[in-house]
């Protein structure tokens, strides 16, 4: 009887084990795998006279044919980082990482950078970057000193001579670094705007909308940079290169013209006019006695303009009518 309750125990001891082994198992899968991130640690040196070294960047990747949310975050005060969140599939995404010993005493510090990458099935992706942050020299009495931090470093836009303009791109600029940062945007190229050139920051993020007109611009690559500074601010100025790429129409089109019968009963016909720019046309087409009309092969990227005439019998050739255009991407 003895044997038997010993043998039986173990087997319940073995099966606790399993049990425990899956828990495991199902503990890693909630989070699942990590992904590649480049570098796979940060190491800060700061002192009394440079309590914010410069930041570095951290760049991640994803493969997915789905885009998944990402969100950063860090473990200590004393770690900044921008953007906190967004969106990945295929790409390479960046965060900024910026540290401020400000108030620290010397020393080593250890802090850690946490990127999360949304899966389904509500399961996240996980990788930590290793931060060592080393003080030289008491910063406990030091005044903080702005900052400015930008996302993105570079902007570019591209597009279709004579097509439509691309969607505006946003710019966020913090101050990592603490105290106040007043800061002023400048650009100087007439196809490129902002919708705010100027603000104050402390702990917040400012968002600014960077948009493009390409209305006017022949084909080719334009660039500019945006100035942003602040006084007072330990790195300032800042710039932020901007590419604008038109590429030449590629596709043809077409417009159809219709319009009322003319009632005069001596009507031989109509001459349509038609040119590139508003009441510049070319030579009058005779099309006959129809109401329709359309005009094939025009090139991409171009707006036409249109009027018509009616003629009589005799050659006699009305005034022209109302202008109408059509734009062709």
């Amino acid at each position: 009887m003895r044997h038997v309750w010993k043998s039986s125990t173990g087997i319940v001891f073995r099966h606790l084990a399993v049990i425990f082994a899956a828990s495991s198992v199902l503990a890693m899968a909630a989070e699942g795998f990590a992904f590649p991130v480049a570098p796979s640690a940060l190491t800060y040196n700061a002192s009394a006279t440079s309590p914010t070294p410069p930041s570095q960047t951290v760049t991640f990747s994803k493969k997915s044919l789905v885009a998944r949310e990402w969100t950063a975050s860090g473990d200590k005060a004393w770690l900044a980082l921008n953007p906190g969140s967004g969106t990945i599939a295929r790409e390479q995404d960046q965060i900024m990482v910026q540290v401020n010993a400000t108030g620290l005493a010397a020393g080593t510090y250890s802090g850690t950078v946490r990127i999360a990458i949304a899966e389904k099935n509500n399961k996240m992706q996980v990788t930590s970057v290793p931060v060592t942050l080393v003080v030289t020299g008491s910063t406990s009495s030091l005044t903080a000193t702005p900052s400015i931090l930008l996302n993105p470093t570079s902007l570019s836009f591209s597009g279709t001579a004579g097509g439509p303009s691309p969607l505006a791109k946003p710019i966020t600029i913090s101050n990592p670094t603490g105290g106040t940062l007043t800061w002023t945007l400048t650009e100087a190229a007439a196809w490129l705007g902002l919708n705010v050139m100027s603000g104050t920051t402390t702990t917040e993020i400012d968002s600014i909308s960077a948009s493009v007109s390409s209305t006017g611009l022949a084909a080719g690559t334009y660039s500019t940079v945006i100035s942003v500074s602040a006084s007072g601010a330990s790195n300032t100025p800042q710039m932020v290169p901007v590419t604008l790429t038109l590429t030449p129409p590629t596709t043809t089109g077409t417009a159809t013209l219709t319009w009322d019968a003319n009632a005069e009963t001596d009507l031989a016909g109509y001459n349509v006019y038609m040119g590139t720019q508003s009441g510049v046309y070319g030579a009058p087409i005779s099309i006959g006695n129809t109401t329709s009309y359309t005009v094939g092969n025009l090139t991409g990227g171009r707006t036409y303009y249109f009027s018509l005439t009616a003629v009589d019998g005799a050659g006699n050739e009305s005034e022209r009518s109302a202008e109408v255009s059509k734009a062709v991407y």
